[in-house]
């Protein structure tokens, strides 16, 4: 294991998660705040693209954990008091509402928080040019909301001036590559995940993390032996998964990992590149109404991506990164990875 405490410029980052229905979500947040932490990020907002009202308190609780209770928090509308239940394999169990109501959040009430425009929209406008990543690990609701904004008291820029002239890159946690049928994509908004594909501006890079990469990397297993006893993520995991093995796939930490560190960034972290892109050209589009995506080739289009790992890399290698992100003590404001 080696330390790094982040000497270069945090990247500002806004995540945009599905947190309700499983734990992944839950530790991409943990990813998130130890690299805010140890100085390699600037996690400015997170919304919440599921209606359930315990996603809001329990990011908070989440990020609050970590001595981060000053992120905003913002919950589309309209909210519900649905909790998940599995009635795919009848073996997972519901957290978002326990680690809402027993760890201290700055937000404690879902109907208390922006909308999730409004969070945007203000994180935007007072942003640098071009230089926020927005880490997408759910639905596309809210940011075809932001493409749709108008001006407004906060800016007088639409949404997507906003988002041309203030983000650098989109990463999107969605689809399968090259091309197939994913959750994110199709399973409860294909709407807006062909909206924000078809009119998100050309000139903000955007690059995927499909299904076929996080759902082979398995990580999980060292929380229960290794994560503080007070862990938020160390409970989350517990209630979730309540038969089996504790592990899950890891599609939304991988994909926040990348959102902050990019392509070049894992020198920071002590340890070689463990991602490289899929492809040298084209772009994504959603080619059915149920989402199913298809990449186009065409060579024009020379900054959208997808994801693979690196050559000769084995998926336990990401896994053992984000496993030591998950049990990351929140008083260390160092990366022990």
């Amino acid at each position: 294991m080696t330390a790094f405490m982040g000497l270069a410029r945090r990247q500002p980052i806004i995540i945009d998660t599905d947190l309700f229905g499983d734990v992944d979500d839950a530790s991409a947040l943990a990813v998130a705040n130890v690299l805010h932490n140890c100085g390699l990020a600037d996690l400015r907002g997170v919304a919440i693209n599921t209606h359930s009202k315990y996603g809001a308190p329990a990011a908070s609780a989440i990020c609050s954990y970590f001595g981060n209770s000053h992120v905003a928090i913002s919950a589309i509308r309209p909210l519900t008091n649905e909790t998940f239940f599995d009635d795919w394999q009848y073996l997972r169990g519901e957290y978002a509402s326990k680690v809402a109501y027993n760890w201290p959040g700055a937000v404690k009430d879902a109907f208390q928080t922006n909308t999730p425009v409004s969070m945007y929209r203000s994180i935007l406008a007072a942003a640098d040019s071009h230089s926020l990543h927005i880490i997408s690990i759910g639905f596309l609701t809210n940011l075809a909301d932001v493409l749709r904004s108008t001006a407004d008291s906060i800016s007088p820029l639409s949404g997507t001036q906003l988002l041309e002239a203030k983000v650098s890159e989109l990463i999107v946690m969605g689809g399968q590559y090259p091309s197939g049928w994913e959750y994110n994509f199709g399973g409860g908004d294909p709407e807006s995940t062909a909206y924000v594909l078809a009119n998100w501006p050309r000139s903000v890079s955007i690059t995927f993390s499909g299904n076929e990469l996080g759902g082979n990397i398995y990580s999980g297993r060292e929380v229960l032996e290794r994560a503080p006893a007070d862990s938020p993520v160390l409970a989350a995991y517990e209630w979730y998964v309540t038969r089996g093995s504790v592990t899950r796939e890891t599609w939304d930490p991988v994909t926040t990992l990348y959102g902050i560190v990019g392509m070049r960034g894992f020198q920071k972290l002590g340890v070689a590149p463990l991602l490289r892109y899929g492809n040298r050209f084209g772009y994504n589009k959603i080619v059915s109404s149920n989402g199913s995506n298809a990449w186009i080739n065409d060579t024009s289009v020379r900054n959208q991506h997808w994801l693979e790992l690196g050559y000769g890399v084995q998926n336990t290698t990401m896994a053992d990164l984000i496993n030591n992100f998950l049990v990351h003590p929140p008083s260390v404001r160092i990366c022990l990875v």
